[in-house]
């Protein structure tokens, strides 16, 4: 196509690319249809002004710009004087005089309402079109929304407004606070997750420190917005009313001020804290059954060890007295014998607990209260069947009764089983020194009674465990002292059965004093 056939317009060549031998009629057709598809596709609101002043195409973000549908404003050819904002009117008038005194091209930037009343910032162009014979067509008209670049203040409060309406209807939580620590604003669901109402807070020049937990990993989460303007799926614990501990997960960017400053950041937030929970108690859980599987392996390892011991020695102690009687020692048979019996009790103790504490734990021990005195029918049995016993191991065993009532109610036997068990541990654990038994009543009557020894003792931070079941201070086969580790556990469920209260003070290497308080 030679250049004297194009149409030097200002503004838009649209025939630069049509062949010299298409009609006119195609040509225009052609033109139509590749300015349609691109306005169908753009974000400026686009329409197509004929001669006659009708409008013959429209784009459909006349709507997004306008808030009217596309052909709500095509029927009325003056539709832009309507929608001009007041003030601005004056500008519309000058533009639509200008293109009646013929000129070709125009831009103005006014205001105008769109159909719901808000106002919004526009920049107007409109171009005058001619056909290759430079005949008038119409007029190209290109609208875009400037309001964020005309008015910033109001575009952000809007935008601000907008995000915080969306996080609610998503059940989001949504901030925004001051690098110094200050509460901007934040919506309801952020407000309701901590307790509080935005009047409570948004004067408080400490927000950030009393609310968020953990300090030194706030410095972390604001270092790394400072670094990156933003921040993804960051865990943290906050405060909420009461006291109560809240776990959210905040994605967050830095955003910036009028004057370009980085003054704030604000974040959407979700609360984990039911699924941090989950987790802690599942991690809890799975602490506590390790260590009852590891009670559990040295549980049936002591136990092992409890019978095996004495079965040992008694097979060889059988054979002993076979070879004593075959050689009629008589002296040597009455100590294999005693020998045997002694391990032999050893075995049925230990059979006794394990069927005490299951009796105890699944809550079908036989529990029978009466009154009776503790002296007459716990100390002084214990004391006639623990004789033989102290002077075997050369100790000193005293009692001071001290009792001005000695009568008690309770359960008999789970009584004698405290006290039983208690005199085992401190004939067992002292090599050598005494052991001492106070008996008194305090100021209420009750009756107290404290067991003293010069034993091992135990240290400090064990006390906390020595109730625990099949729990031992020292555990293992090199282990000094055998037991179970259920004597103490029987011994404290027996003390709740009878309403009183146990005591331990012990310091390694110096001793023992058990203090047990009856309050019926």
């Amino acid at each position: 196509m030679s250049s004297n056939n194009i149409s030097q317009v200002e503004g838009i060549d649209l025939y630069s690319t049509l062949n010299e031998t298409t009609e006119k009629n195609d040509c225009i057709a052609c033109r139509e249809e590749f300015f349609k598809l691109i306005a169908e596709f753009s974000e400026d609101w686009v329409y197509w002004i004929n001669p006659d002043n009708t409008i013959s195409y429209m784009s459909p973000s006349a709507k997004h710009i306008t808030g009217y549908e596309p052909d709500e404003l095509a029927k009325y050819p003056n539709f832009l004087s309507h929608i001009t904002y007041a003030k601005d009117l004056s500008k519309s008038k000058n533009h639509i005089r200008a293109l009646k005194t013929g000129k070709n091209f125009c831009s103005e930037d006014f205001r105008i309402i769109k159909k719901n009343g808000e106002v919004r910032w526009i920049s107007h162009m409109c171009q005058a079109v001619y056909d290759i014979d430079d005949k008038y067509i119409g007029r190209y008209v290109r609208n875009v929304d400037i309001s964020e670049k005309m008015n910033p203040t109001v575009y952000k409060l809007q935008r601000d407004k907008l995000v915080k309406n969306i996080c609610e209807w998503a059940s989001v939580g949504y901030y925004q606070i001051y690098f110094d620590g200050r509460l901007k604003s934040a919506n309801k669901m952020f407000l309701d997750m901590i307790g509080y109402d935005m009047d409570e807070l948004k004067n408080n020049p400490n927000f950030e420190n009393e609310f968020v937990f953990d300090g030194d990993k706030r410095k972390e989460f604001k270092s790394a917005l400072q670094k990156y303007g933003f921040v993804k799926d960051f865990e943290s614990t906050w405060i909420k009313r009461g006291w109560n501990i809240l776990y959210l997960k905040e994605t967050a960017k830095v955003c910036s001020n009028l004057s370009g400053g980085n003054a704030y950041y604000e974040a959407f937030v979700y609360d984990v804290t039911e699924r941090k929970n989950v987790e802690f108690h599942t991690i809890a859980a799975t602490t506590r059954k390790q260590k009852y599987d590891e009670l559990i392996t040295g549980f049936f390892t002591n136990i092992s060890h409890e019978i095996k011991t004495p079965l040992n020695v008694i097979i060889n102690m059988v054979s002993l007295l076979k070879s004593d009687l075959e050689a009629n020692e008589t002296k040597s048979i009455n100590g294999d014998i005693h020998i045997i019996q002694t391990e032999c009790e050893k075995i049925k103790r230990t059979i006794n607990l394990i069927l005490e504490m299951s009796q105890l734990h699944s809550g079908t021990y036989d529990l029978s209260f009466s009154e009776f005195d503790i002296m007459k029918e716990i100390f002084e049995p214990l004391i006639l069947e623990y004789t033989d016993k102290i002077k075997e191991k050369n100790l000193l065993l005293t009692m001071t009764n001290n009792l001005s009532n000695a009568k008690i109610i309770g359960d008999r036997y789970g009584i004698y089983q405290i006290f039983l068990q208690l005199l085992d541990n401190a004939l067992k654990y002292t090599s050598t020194g005494k052991i001492e038994i106070v008996l008194y009543n305090d100021e209420s009557n009750h009756i107290n009674v404290e067991i003293k020894d010069s034993g091992i003792g135990i240290e400090a931070e064990y006390i906390p465990f020595l109730f625990n079941v099949f729990s031992q201070e020292d555990n293992g086969y090199s282990r000094m002292f055998q037991g179970t580790g259920l004597g103490l556990a029987i011994v404290k469920k027996h003390c709740e059965l009878n309403d009183a209260f146990i005591d331990f003070e012990s310091e390694k290497y110096k001793g023992t004093k058990v203090k047990v308080k009856f309050n019926r």
